[in-house]
């Protein structure tokens, strides 16, 4: 290859690294509301987000009213075109019945979500999770529930997924260290899940876990937490890392996300980089807000990524 081939051929590898990371690229290094007037309205409840690899198409929760009170949520996604986000529709698979949490596996070819809709045509009041495949033409399959193993009587939510498949949830069941609770399930080789595990005491507190978001290498679990003693408001976001002992005890992220608000749903973007989460504010009670921060100085001064 000549070198003016070279060139141009390293010229459109950049070209196409800066297109899939533009998404995120742009974020502040304090918080700041995300996508205002695309993703972020302020008549409306946002919850957590998922993006493709790519970075460029984006699925969350919406809802008019607060999700443990309605109870009611639907699953909208948007594109990134032309340097900004289009406008959100809903996602095929979502917008009859109360559908929340949708994380997408870091393969793309899976998105995982937390749902209120019948089993096996048997009406259900209790949120359980489900999964929704890629087709060969780019759409999505029928949603698949994940069955009995993983989910209970009580709520499951917020289901999350490493490189394994190895799956991250939380739920209110009985048998926990607290009012909720993290726990985990291994990928079976038939694709479906074993018996859910509870992460145990390094993570789990006499408080409330909740919105695991797990890294792939399944070493890097972000969760929310309520009223902890070293929190900063009502709901802080934590880091665990995992080492051949085991889940290390979880680190407060600090007061650049934590405030005297409420803050939850923590998500990284597909390349690490950019840190998404909500941020609440009860009295007055307003709608829930996502923001978007950078994530590399956070994650190290807990200790991750070194």
């Amino acid at each position: 290859m000549s070198s003016s081939l070279r060139r141009i051929s390293a010229v459109l590898a950049a070209l196409v690294v800066s297109l899939a990371t533009s998404a995120s690229a742009s974020a502040p290094r304090t918080p700041e509301v995300f996508a205002p007037g695309f993703v972020s309205l302020p008549d409306q409840e946002e919850y957590r987000i998922a993006f493709t690899p790519d970075g460029r198409t984006a699925y969350w929760g919406v809802s008019l009213d607060f999700f443990p009170i309605s109870r009611q949520s639907t699953i909208v996604f948007s594109e990134f075109r032309d340097g900004r986000w289009s406008e959100p529709r809903v996602a095929p698979f979502s917008g009859v019945h109360s559908d929340i949490d949708p994380f997408i596996s870091p393969d793309g070819r899976r998105l995982y979500f937390s749902s209120i809709r019948p089993v096996d045509g048997v009406a259900r009041e209790d949120v359980e999770l489900w999964v929704v495949e890629r087709r060969r033409d780019g759409g999505w399959g029928t949603p698949r529930h994940l069955g009995a193993a993983v989910n209970s009587s009580a709520d499951e939510l917020y289901p999350s997924v490493d490189a394994a498949g190895t799956l991250y949830f939380g739920s209110d069941r009985d048998g926990g260290y607290g009012g909720w609770d993290l726990y985990r399930a291994f990928l079976r080789p038939d694709g479906s899940y074993g018996p859910a595990e509870n992460l145990g005491p390094a993570i789990n507190t006499e408080y409330w876990e909740f919105n695991p978001h797990v890294l792939p290498d399944g070493d890097t679990l972000l969760f929310a937490s309520i009223d902890r003693p070293d929190g900063f408001g009502s709901g802080d976001l934590y880091v665990a890392s995992r080492t051949w002992r085991g889940w290390q005890p979880a680190r407060n992220l600090g007061p650049t996300v934590n405030t005297a608000l409420d803050e939850y749903h923590p998500v990284l973007s597909p390349d690490h980089d950019t840190l998404y989460f909500i941020r609440h504010q009860y009295e007055p009670f307003l709608p829930g807000e996502m923001f978007h921060v950078r994530a590399g100085r956070l994650l190290a001064e807990c200790g991750v990524g070194r």
